[in-house]
């Protein structure tokens, strides 16, 4: 790479797929024991990259490849995907329905190359009196740089493979040397992006859901973002379980939605994730406000005015608003500085 090219490139650490919760052009893990919502919230996340939404943090808009491995029942995948879509992107319906494509060809990332192409050769025949040429078909094997490539070039931002023990094909995730040639593969890929794309793969914890991830350190220990789905009490918690910006250990609040929706004009039980939902009336309107780009100041000022947060005096409610703007931090709904994304007057 030039050195112009180099100087000027932002370093991967300070690029964002989704702002303080995926890096761009990184290998990402999510992790949760079963039945804790893992495709759920992939989708979600697919869903927030196609439409550069901000549920999650500020996104990058992109294409998402989406490696259904763990659900093989076409309908169940598409119900899901329909609800999610029809209850928290009833305006995006088109640009999802053109921007995600879920694959269920199966993909073994143990093997030293992604997939093989049939090429047409021609050879020459040598006869009496003359010289004819005829047609044969080899196989070529395409790299994972090349996948990476041709990801690239077609628009996608994303790649979720779920789930990871489905895409090692004939090995086990307790195997040190297949799991560091299977990160060094999906590195292959983000290296044929140019650092463009970033992969995200769920995965299983082990019996012991204390001791994180199923399988061998390598996974870990190799990965720069790690996010644990963990139940709590009114719902669950997506937690930066190890991560590179300063929200790690901190966590984004979401709950299961129960739905029916129609397919194929037959009604089907189906669930989706709702981000935030154990966010009450205040901490709501303190999100939606700073995301309007208005200050800390301006943002007190107005929930005192609609009477939210429950209190007698301007006094106790500064001492409310406070408290709840500390806890939004924490969790990442607001950053650090004082105003969201626009500049407040």
């Amino acid at each position: 790479m030039k050195l112009k090219k180099l100087l000027t490139k932002k370093r991967s650490e300070e690029r964002w797929l989704i702002n303080n919760l995926l890096g761009m052009g990184e290998v990402a893990a999510m992790y949760a024991p079963k039945d804790h919502h893992k495709t759920g919230m992939a989708l979600k996340i697919a869903m927030e990259v196609i439409t550069g939404g901000e549920e999650l943090g500020a996104s990058q808009s992109g294409k998402v490849l989406y490696y259904a491995l763990d659900n093989p029942n076409e309908t169940e995948m598409l119900s899901r995907v329909i609800a999610l879509m029809e209850n928290s992107y009833p305006d995006h319906l088109d640009q999802i329905g053109s921007s995600l494509n879920i694959s269920w060809v199966t993909l073994n990332i143990v093997q030293n190359y992604w997939q093989t192409k049939k090429v047409e050769e021609q050879y020459a025949v040598e006869g009496e009196y003359y010289k004819t040429w005829k047609t044969r078909w080899l196989d070529e094997e395409e790299s994972w740089e090349d996948m990476g490539s041709n990801l690239q070039s077609e628009g996608y931002k994303l790649v979720i493979i779920d789930t990871f023990s489905k895409a090692i094909v004939g090995a086990g995730v307790n195997d040190d040397a297949v799991i560091r040639k299977v990160i060094d593969n999906l590195k292959e890929i983000i290296k044929g992006s140019d650092n463009e794309v970033s992969i995200l793969f769920t995965h299983h914890t082990g019996k012991d859901a204390r001791k994180g991830m199923m399988g061998s350190s390598i996974l870990n220990n190799d990965l720069s973002t790690v996010l644990k789905i963990k139940t709590k009490k009114d719902g669950f918690d997506l937690i930066r379980e190890r991560h590179k910006s300063p929200f790690k250990g901190k966590a984004i609040p979401f709950k299961g939605r129960s739905v029916v929706i129609n397919h194929n004009e037959q009604n089907h039980d189906s669930i989706y994730v709702d981000i935030g939902s154990g966010l009450d009336e205040l901490s709501a309107e303190i999100v939606s406000l700073f995301n309007e780009g208005l200050s800390k100041k301006k943002i007190k000022g107005n929930t005192l005015l609609l009477g939210l947060g429950n209190t007698t005096t301007d006094k106790s409610f500064g001492v409310v608003f406070n408290r709840r703007w500390k806890n939004l931090i924490d969790t990442g709904f607001i950053t650090e500085k004082e105003t969201g994304k626009k500049h407040a007057d």
